[in-house]
């Protein structure tokens, strides 16, 4: 049975079990900063489990494309060397939300797992069997309903085995959700009935791969806080997660998950085609060239699957996870699969092809994946080249003499840590070369630190970037919202809602009563037409008011009269300044009291500022046309990045590998123009995310959808279709007009476009206007001429700059030779002749050229120029060859340089360097004097 097929018979079977078949999410998290990557097949589902979200459906099964590396999931190293370590894997999940609980996620695991072939089940036979279960502890007892239940369903009681916490209960995290969960696993060996392998003792041991977990079923009974006391939760849930590749192996009798068919036909392509393997497949290779096979198939995966999902590679954060992992296949590849030109982006192809039926999202983004690979490759290639040769150039130093032992790495870190300063090698690949070389396995914690420290000395400076911690949510908003606290929005359809009551006001992250005039504080509507900010649209502005007339009863004119006059005198109105929702239907309007007060329970009118709505709706109608036209000019590889959706501006982030030329940004800019001034009508239905995504809609970057979503088209939808919840315009001609500003890289393989509409649109063209106008002015020339006044006035300033630099090298020259002359300037340390210098303003080549000169005057001997320029200073040291046995200018710069901020390094005879702090030049040339006597010894 191949896998394909085991996980269409494991969504199939849940399908018919009342359950949503739901497509698996990005591997990039959406709004989840706490994670690097999708790394198991409830984290689509989060929200839901923890009460923040709700779908129309209680139970769901996926098949969820996940990584683990980086973060507490790093086995890197690993993958490759065991059978079952991987970056990337398939996750198969059942999920019950308050729906059923133990009994039926056991009777479900029981039945698909043992059923027949036939049935549509996997046929597993008990024997090879082993279930799993909390034995307990002083907090929780021991879950003897799941051993039960298994018992029930057909296992024997001396396969259901109890285990501690650390294998039988899961967190989701130091508070929240949590719970006993019960593991299913399998024995790989031949006979069930062999007592050397079949045994209890061989579930969950550390040594031995012959029976192997392959489904988790998490139990999520208990609400942990903060204190670890334990509540039982209202509606209980079940998560589980079965490893696709893992029971691949085990139905097609492999004991390893790379000899499945998931991953065997991606190794063997990668041998087929190595200049090292002169066979069709790895399986005549050598135990190492297996080794890097493996590595480069899984890496390929993870590579193909991230850039489709929208992850680049890159320095920072999950960007960087994925440089290191595409940057390891390449070493793999070069180093001992004999691969000298790019190959990487080949392998990704394969999988491509291999994986698009159940992922059709591959083959959409084909071209697009296969370029940033070759970037990235070739990039990287040439670094890797020069930086493995100078690796190998340290290692056959004397301080590698005796090889590799425990303290090695604090002598030669420095070396080490150069090689990435100066070559760009990765420290990862420093590592896994030096444990090649030296046949050792290095901790990469005590490197990493180790490593790091010397980049701090030698750059002042420390790493990468980190994932930013999750803003927890106030307790009191899920509060009103178990409440029925909620906000209806009326903005779709107005800008004006009267008679809405205050149902709740939060003041300091504490609810309260009321807001006092000159207060701030967060006031919850039942009804309001303001938009919270989403989806990079800005929270909507406006103003509360009370209305003026509040008369219960107008029985009598005199007791209307007195009414109103009571009212009026109560007469409140609050600034909205922002408006957003931490919880799904909990709108917060962010307000400041300027008259009177407001009270839970009044009731008010809420109106939006229409202007600031206005430019808002056409910023954001103008995002989807560019996302568009993006994808016409330049291809579909192109998927939004990113967004903001401002009333003043817009701004657009997308995945694109290079920056656009002028022609493609007039031609992007021309046909966003040309539909607006077509006018064409923009429409939103509500459909379900299946109908949605069939009917060719896009979804937008980082975004959660429910089962039902908002599609808007702009005409019939061939240009512009996508899953929005923002406001727009009602027709294209609204936005007026649309400017590109600005075209920048923001990251590897993002750029960004700024832009603006409407009035602001026209306000640039005038502004450009102005400053033509002014410039002709100032260069006394015609419109048409612009450019080339322009080209001549930079001729002149080039010309009149190298005149200038010229006479400040005459001057300095002139001044060093008469000191030369009169015998003051070089001075004999220990034999040998050292000239020092303070210049003021030199460009590099001044001072280079100065150096010749002094160096031609001197003959024998050091050259020490320090030039000094505006919160600057440079250096250029020269030795002449006679001296480069004993005296180094390299040594002499890393010796001077830190005494003006700096540092600096080069050859033996010329090295350079410079620093920030001018005022300690001279300190640092008289320094050079005592740097070459200590040399001389």
């Amino acid at each position: 049975m191949n896998g394909h097929e085991i996980r269409e018979r494991f969504l199939a079977y849940f399908e018919k079990n009342s359950h949503k078949r739901v497509h698996s999410s990005p591997l990039l998290p959406a709004n989840d900063p706490t994670l690097l990557f999708v790394n198991a097949g409830m984290n689509q589902f989060k929200d839901v489990f923890l009460g923040n979200d709700k779908r129309d459906y209680n139970r769901a099964a996926s098949s969820q494309k996940c990584i683990r590396a980086g973060g507490k999931h790093n086995d890197l190293d690993e993958v490759g060397r065991t059978a079952r370590h991987h970056t990337f894997f398939e996750m198969l999940g059942n999920f019950s939300f308050g729906d059923y609980f133990k009994e039926d996620a056991v009777k479900f695991a029981w039945d698909f797992l043992t059923g027949t072939v036939e049935e549509g089940k996997l046929g597993l036979d008990p024997e090879y069997l082993w279930f799993t279960y909390f034995e307990g502890d002083d907090d929780v007892p021991a879950d003897t309903e799941a051993r039960d239940l298994w018992i029930k369903a057909g296992a024997k009681p001396e396969r259901v085995l109890a285990f501690d916490a650390k294998d039988n209960f899961w967190q989701m995290g130091d508070t929240g959700p949590c719970g006993p969960c019960s593991e299913i696993h399998y024995y790989m060996g031949d006979e069930p009935g062999n007592p050397e392998k079949n045994r209890p003792e061989f579930v969950n041991a550390e040594t031995g791969d012959d029976t192997i977990e392959i489904w988790n079923l998490v139990f999520m009974q208990f609400d942990k806080d903060s204190d670890g006391n334990l509540t039982d939760l209202p509606a209980p849930s079940v998560d589980t997660g079965m490893g696709l590749e893992r029971v691949a192996a085990v139905m097609q009798g492999k004991k390893s998950n790379y000899e499945s068919d998931l991953i065997k036909p991606i190794v063997d392509y990668v041998a087929e085609i190595s200049p090292r393997i002169d066979a069709d497949s790895a399986d005549n290779a050598s135990e190492d060239e297996v080794f890097s096979c493996r590595v480069i198939a899984d890496h390929a995966r993870s590579a193909a699957f991230a850039i489709c999902d929208g992850i680049l590679p890159g320095n920072e954060g999950r960007s960087y996870v994925l440089r290191k992992i595409m940057r390891r296949a390449i070493y793999h590849g070069r180093e001992h699969l004999g691969f000298e030109e790019a190959f990487f982006y080949k392998i990704c192809d394969f999988v491509i092809e291999e994986m698009k039926g159940a992922f059709p999202e591959l083959e959409i983004q084909q071209d697009f994946i296969a370029k940033m690979v070759r970037l990235e490759e070739e990039r990287f290639g040439n670094t890797l080249t020069v930086g493995l040769k100078k690796l190998g150039e340290t290692t056959s130093g004397e301080d590698f003499a005796g090889g590799w032992n425990s303290d090695t790495l604090t002598k030669v870190r420095k070396q080490l840590a150069a090689l990435f300063d100066t070559y760009g090698t990765p420290r990862d690949l420093i590592r896994v070369k030096l444990e090649d070389e030296f046949d050792v396995e290095i901790k990469e914690d005590e490197f990493n630190a180790s490593f790091d420290a010397a980049i701090k000395e030698l750059q002042q400076e420390s790493g990468i970037g980190k994932t930013q911690q999750a803003e927890k949510i106030n307790p009191i908003y899920k509060k009103l919202e178990d409440s029925g606290s909620i906000s209806e929005f009326r903005g779709y359809e107005t800008t004006e809602v009267e008679n809405t009551e205050v149902v709740a006001i939060v003041k300091d992250n504490e609810k309260t009563e009321s807001l006092d005039e000159g207060e701030e504080g967060l006031i919850i509507l039942n009804e309001t037409p303001f938009y919270a900010e989403s989806g990079g649209q800005v929270g909507d502005v406006g103003d509360l008011t009370s209305s003026k007339f509040k008369v219960q009863s107008s029985k009598s004119e005199e007791r209307t009269q007195t009414s109103d006059l009571r009212t009026q005198a109560s007469f409140a109105r609050a600034k909205v300044l922002d408006t957003f929702a931490p919880i799904a239907g909990i709108v917060l309007h962010k307000s400041r009291v300027e008259k009177g007060s407001i009270k839970t329970g009044d009731r008010l009118s809420a109106k939006v500022d229409v202007a600031n709505r206005d430019a808002i709706r056409r910023n954001h109608t103008a995002t989807h046309l560019v996302h568009a036209a993006l994808k016409e000019v330049l291809g579909t590889h192109v998927k939004q990045a990113g967004s903001v959706v401002a009333p003043g501006y817009l701004r657009f982030d997308f995945t694109h590998y290079q920056a656009m030329t002028s022609d493609e940004l007039n031609e992007v800019e021309d046909l966003v123009n040309h539909y607006i001034l077509q006018n064409e009508t923009v429409s939103t239905d509500m459909m379900s995310i299946e109908e949605a995504m069939r009917s060719g809609a896009v979804a937008m970057f980082g975004e959660k959808y429910g089962s039902d979503v908002r599609v808007l088209s702009v005409g019939d939808g061939e240009f512009s279709k996508e899953l929005c919840g923002g406001t727009h315009v009602r027709a294209t001609g609204d936005i007026g007009s649309f400017k590109i500003t600005a075209d920048e890289a923001i990251a590897s393989g993002v750029r960004r476009i700024r832009a603006v509409t409407g009035f602001d649109a026209f306000k640039r063209f005038r502004e450009d206007e102005r400053l033509i106008d002014e410039s002709l002015s100032v260069l006394k020339t015609q419109r048409d001429q612009l450019p080339a006044a322009i080209g001549r006035l930079q001729d002149e300033l080039k010309k009149n700059r190298k005149e200038i630099d010229d006479l400040k090298l005459k001057i300095a020259s002139g001044a060093v030779g008469s000191s030369a002359s009169n015998g003051d300037e070089a001075r004999d340390v220990s034999g040998v002749k050292v000239m020092a210098r303070v210049v003021e303003d030199l460009d590099k080549g001044g001072m280079r050229h100065l150096s010749d000169t002094l160096m031609a005057q001197v003959k024998s001997g050091v050259v020490v120029i320090g030039n000094k320029g505006e919160g600057k200073v440079s250096f250029i040291v020269r030795v002449s060859d006679d001296l480069t046995g004993k005296v180094k200018a390299g040594n002499i710069i890393k010796e001077i340089a830190p005494i003006v901020g700096g540092r600096g390094g080069g050859r033996p005879d010329m090295a350079e360097g410079g620093g920030s702090e001018p005022e300690n030049l001279d300190k640092a040339i008289d320094a050079s004097y005592g740097a070459v006597e200590e040399m001389l010894g």
